[in-house]
């Protein structure tokens, strides 16, 4: 009944504070206004992240907080009060739950108004709409308590106007916009950023929507909440101690808990765990400063035949492989090297159940072995523990799975490394690394939500299966659907993009169609599972590496600040996806990868097959002179001459036979794709002086 009188009490006086409801009222309509802003721009997602609203929020709450102490300091709320024992205890902890009820009150509104204005038809997800509300919850509501907590305790230990100075100081180096104070928005990343370290809100405020892996609510952002809440307490307990106004043997009762739940903390938050960033040039920084010059020490002289998983997707990717595999060399070897991409951190190695030396440089690993030699077709047992993964580009953890067959994400015969700088531009692109031949898989994965895999599903977390494809791993905000036998598997928030998915279908056999013709691809076929994934980020630049065209499925790229604000599949687009799909089959039929060779060629077949297909060419054209000029000479063959081939590129771009997909020139350039030779380059040329000349 106490509590009750309390809180009651100071609800009749922040209701009578007329300023205090004018806020509230305000804060609501500015963020309808937000709202309104993002159904307009037909972009849901951008009215959560970056909303000015939380700088409302959370400024309003952190003068709350201060008002509230200031009111127990007036000589008639003293009297009032105290009659009543412990009355500090009650009014501390009505005036919390008053503040706590009124942020639940404002974050389910806020809901509600998010769900009434963009929940439609065409765009009901259930799992996207769960993350709203969490996303609201995490980066709305609570850092708006923790500033009224630290309004609460400034008023306790700083009287006088002073501590609105103070409080303007927090204020401004806890929102989530603080890189502006500490001006770290543009610098190079840093391993430890104060501005992260010291933000309530967004982690990723510079950053759109990642349509793959959601809004960042990984477990570290709701421990560093859990954190901040369980200081703040402590700091409560010892400041009411020192005033006098809990015991000696209260405090000890109230302060354990709190000081075994805030070590707790700081033990999960030190741990290694994956979380969404917005560095996007983390991986590109790395190749650039890690540049290997390609030999054929890359070809491993043994053979990996069968591989047994167990992945655990919980804070990061933890990987338990063990692999059956074959010497194929005719003579004995004592140390091998194998691939493995440089985030994923090796802790043991073992050979027939015996731990091995073993040395990790960049995305390869040389394993020794000089007292138990490896004798030619025998074989023996491998088993690799590691964990790792912290960039944008892939991911595995509970929040997202992404681990594609073309990424050195198990164990490879290949140990090139998994990108290289191509282009004057310094690009990255995507070294292909999926099997030449087909392996057996068994695999297990605990901790994540719904896996999509081109494995087949064997039990509860189980899959199995033998490909020539390697293994594909994707979980996070999809959702799938099948039509005409083919299943699409997209973003949730693509949804309306795939109501009627027969033109992609249409528009994909066609192609097949006539690259199965002309190209003798005799595998080539529109794939029974297509998966559409945001999965390359602003540092990219190639805008088709994230294109993977696989016997039986194919991983469609996009960028991942692409969002469907309109149809991405209709005829007017359509054109600019063609040379995309032609590089992604190159890369995985190439027996040697020449990023400029192939990616030439593929935007002009694909210019070519626009044209048999009647898609428009203007999209593809402009890539084309967009790569000449990227190109520099060390991109060609050092036998070939760089001008020369140019220019013969040039003349042939200007001939009308160039549009004609069945020209002798495309099968014999895609043969030199297919059987490469150290002449390719010119023989190109020659074969494009002779058409010239025609």
């Amino acid at each position: 009944m106490k509590f009750l009188n309390c809180y009651n009490f100071y609800l009749k006086i922040l209701i009578r504070t007329w300023i205090i409801p004018i806020l509230f009222l305000g804060i609501f309509i500015f963020g309808l206004y937000t709202f309104l802003l993002g159904k307009d721009l037909n972009d849901p997602t951008l009215v959560l992240i970056a909303n000015p609203i939380i700088l409302a929020l959370m400024v309003c709450y952190l003068f709350i907080g201060i008002y509230v102490t200031k009111i127990d300091e007036k000589d008639e709320i003293h009297e009032t009060f105290s009659i009543i024992k412990n009355a500090v205890l009650y009014k501390t902890l009505a005036k919390w739950l008053l503040i706590f009820s009124s942020i639940v009150l404002l974050t389910v509104l806020f809901y509600v108004l998010y769900l009434y204005i963009f929940l439609t038809n065409d765009f009901n997800n259930k799992t996207y709409f769960l993350s709203v509300f969490k996303y609201i919850c995490l980066y709305w509501g609570l850092p708006s308590f923790i500033m009224f907590l630290w309004g609460n305790l400034l008023s306790l230990w700083v009287r006088g106007k002073l501590v609105y100075l103070i409080a303007l100081v927090i204020y401004s180096i806890t929102i989530p916009m603080n890189y502006v104070v500490f001006r770290t928005e543009g610098n190079i990343p840093s391993t430890f950023r104060i501005d992260k370290f010291l933000s309530l809100g967004e982690p990723n405020v510079t950053r759109i929507y990642n349509s793959l892996y959601g809004f960042s609510l990984d477990l570290i952002h709701w421990d560093k909440i859990v954190l901040v809440v369980a200081l703040l307490t402590i700091l409560f307990l010892l400041t009411w101690k020192k005033k006098h106004v809990i015991s000696k043997a209260q405090l000890k009762i109230s302060l354990i808990p709190m000081v075994v739940i805030f070590i707790g903390s700081v033990i999960y938050a030190i741990q290694p765990f994956q979380s969404l960033t917005d560095d996007d040039g983390e991986t590109i920084r790395y190749y650039r400063q890690h540049k290997i010059k390609e030999d054929n020490s890359f070809e491993s002289p043994v053979s990996f035949k069968k591989y047994d998983i167990e992945l655990s997707t919980k804070s990061n990717l933890n990987a338990l492989v063990k692999i059956q595999a074959v010497n194929t060399a005719d003579k004995k070897i004592k140390q091998v090297k194998v691939g493995l991409y440089h985030e994923l951190h090796v802790d043991q190695i073992k050979m027939d159940n015996k731990e091995i030396k073993f040395k990790q440089k960049n995305d390869s690993l040389t394993l020794y072995f000089e007292e138990n030699a490896w004798k030619p077709n025998d074989k023996r047992l491998l088993e690799f523990k590691y964990e790792g993964l912290r960039s944008n580009l892939y991911f595995g953890n509970t929040q997202a799975v992404y681990l594609p067959n073309y990424m050195p994400w198990l164990p490879s015969e290949n140990s090139r490394p998994a990108f290289e700088i191509v282009t004057n531009y310094h690009y990255l692109h995507r070294v292909p690394h999926q099997p030449s031949e087909k392996k057996t898989y068994q695999l297990k994965v605990d901790g994540t939500n719904k896996l999509f895999t081109n494995l087949s599903k064997n039990g509860d977390g189980n899959w199995e299966g033998v490909s020539s494809d390697g293994v594909s791993l994707l979980s996070g905000q999809l959702s799938s659907k099948v039509d005409d036998g083919v299943r699409y598997v997209y973003p949730n928030t693509w949804e309306s993009q795939f109501k009627q998915p027969n033109n992609i279908k249409k528009y994909l056999s066609d192609v097949a169609q006539a690259m199965k013709t002309t190209l003798k691809d005799d595998n080539l076929k529109v794939p029974h599972t297509i998966y559409f994934v945001p999965n390359q980020n602003i540092a990219d630049g190639v805008p088709y590496g994230g294109t993977w065209w696989n016997n039986d499925y194919l991983i469609w790229g996009f960028n991942q600040r692409d969002y469907p604000t309109h149809p991405f599949f209709r005829t007017g687009y359509l054109g600019d996806f063609t040379p995309q799909l032609i590089f992604a089959r190159t890369e995985h039929v190439s027996k040697q990868d020449d990023f400029t060779f192939n990616i030439l060629f593929s935007n002009f077949y694909g210019r070519a097959l626009n044209n048999t297909l009647n898609l428009p060419n203007d999209g593809v054209e402009m890539a084309i002179d967009t790569l000449f000029e990227s190109l520099g000479d060390s991109s060609l063959d050092d036998n070939i001459d760089a001008l020369e081939i140019k220019q013969q590129l040039n003349t042939w771009l200007r001939n009308k036979k160039s549009l004609n997909q069945k020209s002798p020139v495309y099968k014999k350039w895609n043969s030199l794709i297919q059987h490469p030779t150290s002449q390719k380059w010119n023989t190109l040329n020659d074969l494009l002086k002779e058409e010239n000349s025609k």
